[in-house]
This record gives C-alpha cells, sequence and structure tokens, in this order.
C-alpha cells in the first residue's frame, strides 16, 4: 500500500482561533486573492487593481479582526438593506455593525454589488478601468472611506506592487470562460517577471490525481493551472478557505472517492498521533463527509490514538 506523507500542514488543520495569529505578507495576500479582484472587474467593471489594493488597505493583509473572524475584507458596514449575519467591532464608534461572510469570496463579490448598485459610485464607472488613479480619488470623494489620504494609499500600493498590470478590458457578457482565465492569469505573472511554477509530476493515491506543492506556489496559482477556481480546488480537499500555501503540501486535482479502495488500503485505519479527520481522508483519497458518514462519532469527538475508523 502507498501511503501519502507531507499531506496539508499544520496550519491547515488548526483551529480558527490558532490560524487568525497568522498574518499574511502583501504578496501573500496578492497572490491568494488577485483571482478574485479579476473576476470582478470582468463581471462588474471595477479596476482589479483598486479591489486588491482595497482589500489588502482595508484588511490589513487579510490579519484584521473583521478578515479573519467574519470574512470581510472592505470594512463595509451593515447599513442598507442587509439582513445576513452581522459581527461587531469598534470603528467610528463603539460597537459598530459589520457585514459577515460565509468565505472571503462572498465578501469580494458583494464589495462590487455594493458599489455597482449604489447610486454614489455611479459617477465612477464612467472611468476607465486602467484609470486606478481617478478611481481611487473617486471612492474618497463618494465617501468610502473618511481618513483624506486614502487616494494615495490605494495608489501607493497598486504602483509598488504593479497592481496596475491587473487591469485589463473585461469581455463583453460578463464572466470570461476558464481557460481565457487562466492565460489572462499567466500573462499577468509574466509582466510582473514572476517566473511561472514548473509543471508539477501528477500521481494517483485510490484512482485520484494529485500534485505536491511547491515553492511560491499559492492556491490560486495552482487552480490556474488546472483551469479551475479558488473555491473548486478548497471543495475537492474538503478546505474552507485558501491560506498561504506551504511547498509540499499534497492537493487533489479531481473528486476523491467515497471509500477508500481494497488495494490502496485496508478496511479500517488506526488513528496515530497528529492525525486529524481531515488528515486521514487526504491520506486515504475520500471524501470527508463520506468517511464522517461512516464513523458517526467523528462529528462529536476528535480523534484519540488507537481509535479505529472504517473505510470502506
Amino acid at each position: 500500500m502507498k501511503r501519502i506523507s507531507l499531506f496539508l500542514s499544520l496550519f491547515v488543520l488548526l483551529p480558527v482561533a490558532g490560524r487568525a495569529q497568522y498574518k499574511m505578507s502583501t504578496q501573500e495576500y496578492i497572490d491568494t486573492y488577485k483571482h478574485m479582484a479579476i473576476r470582478s472587474m470582468r463581471e462588474f467593471g471595477i479596476p482589479a487593481s483598486i479591489t486588491l489594493a482595497q482589500g489588502l488597505l482595508e484588511s490589513g493583509n487579510g490579519g484584521s479582526r473583521l478578515a479573519v473572524e467574519g470574512n470581510n475584507h472592505f470594512g463595509i458596514k451593515c447599513k442598507g438593506s442587509w439582513d445576513g449575519a452581522k459581527i461587531y467591532h469598534d470603528d467610528d464608534a463603539k460597537g459598530e455593525c459589520f457585514r459577515k461572510y460565509r468565505n472571503a469570496e462572498h465578501s469580494y463579490r458583494d464589495h462590487s454589488k455594493f458599489l455597482t448598485e449604489s447610486p454614489r459610485y455611479a459617477g465612477l464607472f464612467k472611468l476607465e478601468t486602467t484609470d486606478y488613479k481617478g478611481w481611487a480619488y473617486g471612492l474618497k470623494e463618494a465617501g468610502y472611506a473618511t481618513n483624506p489620504k486614502y487616494p494615495q494609499l490605494l495608489i501607493d500600493l497598486i504602483e509598488r506592487n504593479r497592481l496596475y498590470q491587473l487591469d485589463r478590458p473585461h469581455g463583453a457578457g460578463g464572466l470570461l470562460g476558464r481557460r481565457k482565465e487562466r492565460q489572462e492569469y499567466r500573462e499577468a505573472n509574466e509582466e510582473a517577471d514572476e517566473p511561472l511554477p514548473p509543471k508539477h509530476v501528477v500521481e494517483k493515491n485510490n484512482g485520484v490525481r494529485y500534485i505536491v506543492s511547491q515553492e511560491g506556489e499559492s492556491f490560486a496559482s495552482v487552480a490556474a493551472q488546472y483551469d479551475m477556481s479558488v473555491d473548486r480546488l478548497l471543495k475537492i480537499n474538503d478546505l474552507q478557505n485558501a491560506f498561504p500555501l506551504e511547498e509540499g503540501t499534497a492537493l487533489y486535482i479531481e473528486p476523491k472517492r467515497n471509500r477508500a479502495s481494497s488495494t490502496s488500503a485496508g478496511r479500517t485505519h488506526t488513528v496515530e498521533q497528529g492525525d486529524s479527520y481531515h488528515s486521514i481522508a487526504q491520506q486515504y483519497g475520500i471524501k470527508l463527509r463520506k468517511l464522517q458518514k461512516l464513523n458517526p462519532i467523528t462529528r462529536k469527538f476528535p480523534p484519540r490514538v488507537g481509535q479505529q475508523l472504517r473505510l470502506r
């Protein structure tokens, strides 16, 4: 039986409270979320550079309390007709209400809708998507932020990180196909003088293809190489959020099986020190929810050394 080691790193398996202590670098944030900014530009006409710069600034590189606990990357408050989840945070006043999202993808999409559906930002959409300076000053004039230096803060982030290279004309009819999205991602990296990651050696476990991440890769870059969205890659690997991707992390690039095959494993797994239900599911190439269905106890109690888990 071939057993895969070096599966998802400990930072993926730690509880949310532990992950909150990790703060992304600027480049890690860009690599993780720029595909969302490009998607927003294509569908809504908002410059990707502006969206990404706002996310960086408002969320503190994804490390703010609103971003970590509420997946709110843009500091959008509970104004208007918002009837979703809420998180309370001290801002201009004590205990103000902010929107809370299921994941960062929802935050990025709501930010785009927030700008497109509010009349006070209508004038911005007369600007070209390449006019990031006009958008930066326009956001301040429309009342998005009270900081008088807000436009220059955005412009500095865009120019220092060359985010303007992501501001490409969006296609008529909204979202482009995945193949075109992948090509644009590659072109953006080439123009930024960033080397494209080498091709992976694709292997199989339980009949399912997987790759092992290489130095400098992110969930976004891996997803782009295999013509899928980051959400799809995360779902396949039973993950909720995209975190900085460590070298040597094994990722499946197609859906896992409902159970382990008789050729790849026995009928049970004995829990060892350091195991989690997630790492066991990854090890045998089976879906986490199917492992939980086979072993109902997994929904109530953490794994303990010596525990026997059914695999099929």
